[in-house]
């Protein structure tokens, strides 16, 4: 094992297709390892673990662990930033934990905290290029960025948010909220996926300020894959809606402009209560399984 230490300036420090010890001691550093299973120390200071180069997608663990696709696990201590593998789906996870960690995940923001861990209480890392998160056995809170992301909530009663881009949501376990969109984006030119999972769920629609995809017909709309008997669907307080069965479930229409806009497809082998004809729901008012924002 190469042993490779910095001093108290800021440092850049490279490690080698073995299996490396990088020591950043002092200042800010920037630490870089390859293959093997390398011990990435960062030592006081604002410090990096940079893997843009690695040329594999990766994983970054809830206990600061690095599994490099092939290429081996690191471990990473005194690190406050992670920089992803540059052009790949990289995932951060809480798979495994037993414990009572939770994420609190912002990709938009590069934000990734750790709730709960032992002996340190909860931190924060900045973590970048990453853009799928699997959560944790508690609940959590994932949010997505402008891209196509995956969300997978686990276990625990999750919120899950997907905002811009054409995500896959899924909830896992427990009692989860799932918002393909959100009020900044509000699904515009958005196809998303949304899994509930067999606890009561919740799949948000609009707000108190409209309905969420409604902008381009067929080409934006979410589709709730697994919608429940227990399960509810917010919708846009004040929009006028339409429910069409198929043979699938039934689709769901917004009006917009004197027309019907298409605005999610929803699959379902439950029996589900849908008003007939037009219908609006008001702040709080429930009718079946819609609720108004």
């Amino acid at each position: 094992m190469a042993v490779v230490v910095g001093n108290n300036a800021s440092n850049r420090i490279f490690g080698t297709n073995n299996s490396d010890r990088l020591e950043g001691l002092g200042g800010d550093d920037i630490l870089e390892g390859f293959a093997g299973n390398d011990v990435i120390l960062g030592g006081d200071g604002i410090d990096t673990a940079d893997y843009r180069r690695l040329g594999r997608a990766m994983t970054l663990g809830r206990a600061g662990t690095v599994n490099k696709n092939g290429l081996g696990v690191d471990r990473l201590d005194g690190v406050e930033r992670v920089i992803g593998a540059s052009g790949f789906a990289n995932w951060i996870s809480g798979q495994g934990d037993t414990g009572s960690t939770s994420f609190v995940v912002n990709l938009a923001t590069n934000r990734l905290t750790v709730n709960g861990l032992p002996g340190i209480g909860n931190f924060t890392f900045t973590a970048i290029n990453f853009s799928n998160v699997f959560g944790t056995r508690n609940g959590d809170a994932l949010t997505g960025n402008g891209g196509r992301n995956i969300l997978n909530g686990a276990a625990g009663n999750d919120t899950l948010t997907g905002s811009g881009g054409n995500d896959t949501l899924v909830g896992g376990t427990g009692v989860d909220l799932l918002v393909g969109t959100d009020s900044r984006f509000r699904g515009n030119q958005e196809v998303d996926r949304l899994v509930g999972g067999a606890n009561p769920d919740g799949f948000v629609l609009g707000d108190r300020f409209g309905s969420f995809y409604r902008n381009a017909g067929f080409n934006d709309f979410a589709q709730i894959a697994d919608l429940r008997a227990n399960d509810l669907i917010q919708l846009g307080a004040g929009e006028v809606y339409q429910a069409v069965r198929d043979s699938a479930g039934f689709n769901l229409f917004v009006r917009r402009g004197g027309q019907f806009d298409f605005i999610a497809d929803v699959v379902t082998n439950a029996s589900i209560r849908l008003p007939n004809g037009n219908f609006s729901l008001a702040s709080g008012q429930t009718f079946g399984n819609f609720v108004g924002a």
